[in-house]
């Protein structure tokens, strides 16, 4: 038991208590500096360290220190700078809004040539928008004597009500001929 007043008191594994660092808001590690007789001190049990064929531990770990430090204030300006890149680009975005990307209709356009502004282009425009209303089913060739059914809007159409081929709607099981479920333990 220490009485008050004796003893020092010491960290984990008897290393000095208060070596470790405190850390600013920034994230810069802050080392107690050593006062005039710890450095006289430290100075001295270093030389006689490498007198005696040791080596020093107070002056690197001194120097040690400055540079963990010299590193957190450089990491620091860093964050501080890539920070404020940061919000002078998002403050240049939010005040120069961009474009809003054409649609797929409008850079067809485009390519072929026909400027959005022009008489021809919103004919088109309108033509397209009347198809998109209709919900009527075209007929489109495919140049071999067939074809089939389109809805102009891009929807899909309906699923097949009849079984087409080998597939069958979903509710009727498996196909015929085809490879059967595993069973359901």
């Amino acid at each position: 038991m220490l009485m008050p007043g004796m003893g020092r008191k010491r960290g984990l594994f008897g290393a000095p208590m208060g070596t470790d660092p405190t850390f600013t808001a920034e994230g810069v590690p802050q080392f107690a500096k050593p006062n005039t007789l710890q450095t006289i001190a430290g100075i001295i049990g270093d030389t006689l360290s490498t007198a005696g064929g040791g080596q020093a531990s107070f002056l690197p770990g001194l120097a040690m220190q400055r540079q963990m430090q010299l590193q957190g204030q450089q990491a620091a300006a860093k964050r501080q700078a890539e920070y404020g890149d940061f919000t002078r680009r998002h403050d240049y975005e939010v005040a120069h809004p961009k474009a809003p990307a054409d649609d797929v209709f409008t850079r067809t356009l485009s390519a072929a040539g026909i400027s959005p502004d022009s008489p021809e282009a919103v004919a088109l425009y309108r033509k397209r928008a009347e198809t998109l209303a209709n919900p009527t089913p075209q007929w489109v060739a495919d140049g071999l004597g067939g074809g089939r059914f389109i809805d102009p809007r891009g929807a899909s159409s309906a699923p097949p009500q009849a079984p087409v081929g080998r597939l069958t709607p979903m509710q009727g099981g498996a196909a015929p001929g085809g490879p059967r479920t595993f069973p359901i333990r």
